[in-house]
């Protein structure tokens, strides 16, 4: 699409306002969009990822401790179905000692009665004091399932300790940092934010690439089209049709633009002449 006709009238001459160059083209619009949509859905999908994870190291660390502590209630139980007290099986302290010493993220292993008096403790300082509430609320029931819980920046995992008879003797807890689960997390989120990073490079240079080919030139013409039809609106003149029907069109509708645009500025001047008049 060319223009023809006079071009060195002043925009200014003509009323209008100067045209603005031409900043974003439609292949850089179209990979624009593309790309915050991918961004978008990397975005979400990172979300449910990070969250999915989250919950399931969370169960696999609780399930990890909940093991050494069911290995410790079946020891203390075993005893205590010989009809030992429980305050009388002093070798449970040596086993809560040893499994400590097995996992160094272990904060301690404790032993109460069923009144919450700790009587064997990895921290033999804690011995005698007494455990919070809530954790004898949850032997009570003397559930086989092990309960969790927190205790300010720790996590705890316990179990009741149960005898032969069904009665609730006590409970047994281990305590491990809740930084090991989030040091474990924030590596996924690490490992998540630099593949997002990747995957959004190589998926917007293959947008961009693929838009070039396929709309470079449509966007061209469109240009061309724009420069054209901001030349003719500025500097008068007439729009030469090019070989097929759309440009024919396109060129039609320049004049009849063109035609109104001088219908309006007439228009305008008249007014502003019976103005001066009065």
């Amino acid at each position: 699409m060319e223009k023809v006709g006079p071009t060195s009238t002043a925009a200014a001459a003509s009323g209008l306002p100067p045209s603005r160059p031409v900043r974003w083209s439609l292949v850089r619009k179209v990979t624009l969009a593309l790309v915050t949509i991918l961004l978008c859905t990397l975005l979400v999908s990172g979300f449910f990822a990070y969250y999915k994870f989250e919950s399931v190291y969370s169960s696999l660390v609780q399930s990890r401790y909940s093991f050494v502590v069911f290995t410790i209630k079946k020891r203390v139980e075993d005893n205590l179905n010989l009809g030992l007290a429980l305050r009388q099986l002093r070798q449970v302290q040596d086993v809560l000692e040893r499994e400590k010493t097995r996992d160094p993220q272990v904060i301690a292993v404790e032993v109460f009665d069923a009144r919450g008096e700790v009587l064997f403790d990895t921290d033999r300082g804690a011995i005698g004091s007494k455990v919070p509430q809530d954790l004898i609320e949850a032997i009570r029931g003397g559930s086989s399932q092990a309960f969790g819980t927190t205790d300010e920046d720790n996590l705890i995992v316990g179990l009741p300790l149960v005898n032969n008879l069904g009665k609730v003797e006590g409970g047994v807890v281990l305590r491990y940092p809740a930084v090991y689960v989030n040091h474990g997390v924030t590596g996924l989120l690490l490992h998540l934010l630099k593949t997002g990073a990747e995957e959004l490079a190589v998926f917007s240079a293959l947008a961009a690439l693929g838009l070039y080919v396929l709309f470079g030139g449509v966007g061209r013409k469109l240009t061309g089209m724009e420069h054209t039809l901001n030349a003719v609106m500025a500097s008068g003149g007439s729009a030469l049709p090019g070989g097929d029907g759309f440009e024919t069109h396109f060129a039609e509708f320049v004049a009849k633009s063109r035609e109104a645009v001088e219908h309006i500025r007439d228009a305008t001047e008249e007014v502003g002449r019976l103005d001066r008049l009065q």
